[in-house]
């Protein structure tokens, strides 16, 4: 399956995603608490923020946004008064934002080239103002007559991902760190759910990817994959869980040998490219990252063998699933003093969350191609992540790429 993160990926080995929403709007003084819509209150109230937040982890180093729609859902607007005409608009509106952002951010891009391409024009006349005679001509020679800003590598286009929360997200009530809808909510009603916030999907090719998040329970993700499976949006997919521990989903399944499977055998029908964690823990980012790679091992292995009925044929390279994780801060949350305090295993500091996830990159056990952060994380730690993971510009070679298959 060619996905958008492809060249990425070929580029520099990883793809840096973005950060926190609404602790990032809380960090801004923005208070969401009050409202079951979350940060997609801010597409009603606030849309500057929501572009101008965007803009931040594009600068910061984001290869991929997502849009402030993962709260947002037609039953979600109903419950706070939207209907369902305005609430296609709010949709839409998001994308806008993202949109928006990513336009204004490659008009930077630009301007950076040509004033830096300004920069060194001058630099080499008034070098060449100095030389004389042979040392002139040499000089001329070595650079070969170019404008060197004209090999300067820059920043490819960055993509955007559309948001959707878990079920138990539109709940609002913690349901997506528990999961416990899965034993009551019908498939249909899961699949109808996405089904309805997912339209703009289909008319908007701005959109690049689709983002499933913070899914606690192997039973959504099942509806989902469905879903995809029916409607064949056309854009690729990722679906991440919320964990609990280092080997089991929020609601209990076996995170490597339940879900992977399940996500493995979608993306070889080319309907999801990428699974994993978000908000959770970053203590259990590496078992679940091994447990997952493990598991995606042992089924290429199985796939590969004589004996399997079906197996791919050698002149057709076998579909890959790449793994991410996006987790929280690490801190922890006082329900009753309504405030964040610190672990002694958090990584909040923007340069130990780069470093643990140097190793989620680089582990040939874990191999994420994928990360970012989620709550409590912002646009310092994209930036420590991408200033950790991406060589800059004029360095040379790529780095190296983690193991996976």
């Amino acid at each position: 399956m060619h996905t958008p993160l492809e060249p990425l990926l070929a580029e520099h080995g990883v793809v840096i995603l973005d950060g926190a929403q609404g602790t990032e709007l809380e960090r801004r003084g923005i208070n969401i608490g009050g409202s079951k819509l979350w940060s997609a209150q801010l597409l009603m109230d606030d849309p500057d923020t929501v572009r101008a937040i965007h803009l931040d982890y594009l600068r910061a180093g984001s290869d991929v946004i997502t849009t402030f729609t993962y709260q947002a859902s037609l039953p979600g607007f109903a419950a706070a008064g939207v209907d369902a005409a305005r609430a296609g608009q709010l949709l839409n509106l998001a994308v806008d934002l993202a949109e928006a952002a990513r336009a204004q951010f490659l008009r930077e891009q630009v301007q950076e080239e040509q004033e830096q391409g300004q920069r060194q024009r001058q630099e080499q006349g008034q070098e060449q103002g100095e030389e004389q005679g042979q040392e002139q001509v040499a000089s001329s020679s070595a650079r070969g007559g170019e404008d060197s800003s004209s090999s300067r590598a820059t920043r490819r286009r960055p993509l955007i991902a559309y948001s959707c929360g878990s079920y138990g997200a539109y709940l609002a009530d913690g349901s997506e760190f528990r999961g416990d809808y899965a034993d009551s909510v019908p498939a249909d009603e899961l699949m109808g759910f996405h089904r309805t916030r997912l339209e703009p999907v289909r008319s908007r090719p701005e959109i690049d990817l689709i983002a499933f998040e913070t899914v606690p329970c192997l039973r959504e993700a099942e509806a989902i994959v469905e879903l995809l499976r029916r409607e064949r949006y056309g854009k690729p997919a990722w679906i991440s869980f919320s964990c609990k521990d280092d080997a089991h989903t929020c609601h209990g399944e076996v995170f490597g040998a339940q879900c992977v499977p399940l996500l493995a055998a979608a993306a070889a029908e080319g309907l999801v490219a990428a699974m994993g964690v978000n908000c959770t823990p970053p203590r259990h980012v590496p078992a679940l990252l091994a447990a997952a790679r493990k598991q995606l091992l042992q089924l290429e292995q199985e796939a590969a063998a004589p004996q399997a009925p079906q197996a791919p044929s050698p002149q057709r390279p076998r579909p890959r699933l790449l793994l991410l994780c996006y987790p929280n801060s690490g801190e922890q949350w006082d329900g009753t003093g309504r405030c964040w305090h610190s672990a002694p295993d958090d990584i909040a500091e923007p340069g130990r969350f780069a470093a643990a996830a140097a190793d989620w990159v680089g582990s040939a056990a874990m191999g994420a191609a994928l990360v970012g952060g989620c709550c409590r994380t912002g646009p310092a730690h994209i930036a420590a992540l991408r200033a950790r993971l991406v060589p800059p510009p004029d360095t040379a070679g790529p780095p190296a790429a983690p193991a996976r298959q």
